[in-house]
């Protein structure tokens, strides 16, 4: 019964947020990102033969995102102007065009029932990637980021206690007997960690910023508290997707300063958690491993990608009892004309980063007098980035809210000023 009641209360606040605030609840979904514990605080929904997602705050954030914008796109013509924009985006073209392959592959799928159920989540995920778009502005664009550090620094009581006093909250049954770390709120440390890196993210951009020493010296306080909640999920799948972000981060990024603080303390406690904890190598080189060429799960990809190299075997039909990470994925389910998509995708979102770079120095953000939209860019590029390097090992990538979110900021930040719609 109390599922029932907290799923009426959330209906209602999200209402209020529909015709009230839209606008916050794109850093509300955020935060919501967060509660993978929410699904067991609503009732959940069954129907023969489909899979449907499991109902959390996060789902029920975004189905009132776009909402939202269904409602508007009626009332304001100045959006019904902004969806033409945005739907000109070459994000937005080479989205599209991978859900029409992937539509187009039921016709020679294996298995026709489960690439139409994952064409159908798709076309979900595009929605509300276009309906975040429409939602977002210039002006607000940080609130996400601010939404996502906060939340995980507001985690770190819990994640300290689970961690000092080895007693988890939740999946406590579900977890493997090999898992070290936390989870909090997660469904497992790995996710847990995922989160981490995009708050580490999103505390480099804050620091540029941020005008006073004091407000800088606070950043550098939340990100070592950061750092330690990383190291207590002891996540080898987070360590390497955070190394990789940094080294990535140190090139993008004009102030290094914090990138090389993290650098060197997380050098130091890594060797002081290895020295404690031995055990975390050997995690650690199993991660390492799993790239390997001689991967079963790896030989069995590229065996179905070589008997259907143009086109894959259907989308959402790969079959797997580990994580396959999106490349391996998009080989076998979509052939090479799914890897060409997903070269361009990523070639579009490096290609916006340095037309934001280009841009930085004739445009004044509205944050701040002295700083740009380049910065707020980068943030974003690295949530996608995080996304893709720790899907490799956690198995999640387009179906993580977190990428969509990251790509619908970066068109946003790509329209001229003329599309920062009020809309309430």
């Amino acid at each position: 019964m109390y599922q029932w009641i907290m799923l009426g209360i959330t209906v209602i606040i999200l209402g209020v947020l529909i015709v009230r605030k839209p606008f916050w609840l794109v850093p509300f979904l955020g935060v919501a990102l967060a509660l993978e514990i929410s699904v067991t605080w609503y009732p959940q929904f069954e129907i023969t033969n489909w899979t449907l997602e499991p109902v959390t705050l996060a789902l029920l954030t975004s189905v009132a995102i776009i909402l939202a914008v269904l409602v508007r796109l009626i009332i304001f013509q100045e959006l019904r102007r902004k969806i033409v924009v945005v739907l000109k985006d070459p994000l937005t073209v080479i989205l599209v065009l991978f859900l029409i392959l992937g539509a187009a592959s039921v016709f020679y799928s294996v298995d026709s029932g489960k690439t139409i159920n994952e064409t159908g989540k798709l076309a979900y995920l595009i929605i509300l990637f276009v309906s975040i778009a429409l939602l977002s502005s210039k002006e607000k664009a940080l609130l996400p980021l601010h939404a996502v550090h906060f939340t995980a620094l507001a985690l770190a009581p819990l994640a300290f206690y689970e961690g000092f006093l080895g007693r988890a909250i939740w999946e406590t049954a579900n977890l493997p007997a090999d898992v070290l770390g936390i989870n909090v709120t997660f469904s497992n440390p790995a996710a847990f960690a995922r989160y981490i890196i995009l708050a580490i993210a999103a505390n480099f951009v804050i620091q540029l910023f941020a005008r006073d020493k004091g407000t800088k010296m606070i950043c550098m306080g939340a990100l070592a508290v950061l750092l330690a909640e990383l190291a207590l999920t002891f996540s080898p799948a987070g360590i390497l997707t955070l190394f990789i972000v940094l080294i990535i981060a140190l090139i993008i990024i004009p102030e290094r300063a914090a990138i090389l603080w993290v650098l060197g303390l997380g050098l130091f406690g890594g060797g002081l958690v290895l020295f404690i904890r031995p055990d975390i190598w050997e995690s650690l080189l199993k991660v390492v491993q799993s790239f390997a060429a001689t991967n079963p799960f790896a030989q069995a990809t590229l065996a179905i990608f070589g008997g259907n190299f143009l086109l894959g075997g259907g989308f959402g039909t790969l079959e797997t009892t580990q994580p396959s990470g999106p490349i391996f994925t998009i080989a076998a389910e979509l052939g090479i004309l799914g890897l060409g998509l997903f070269v361009a995708l990523w070639a579009a979102l490096i290609i916006r980063l340095f037309a934001l770079y280009y841009r930085s120095s004739d445009f004044l953000s509205m944050f701040s007098n002295n700083n740009n939209e380049y910065f707020v860019g980068i943030a974003y590029f690295l949530w996608a980035l995080t996304i893709l390097v720790i899907s490799h090992f956690e198995g999640r990538f387009f179906a993580d809210p977190t990428f969509w979110l990251s790509c619908a900021l970066l068109v946003v930040l790509n329209l001229n000023l003329e599309y920062n719609i009020r809309m309430y």
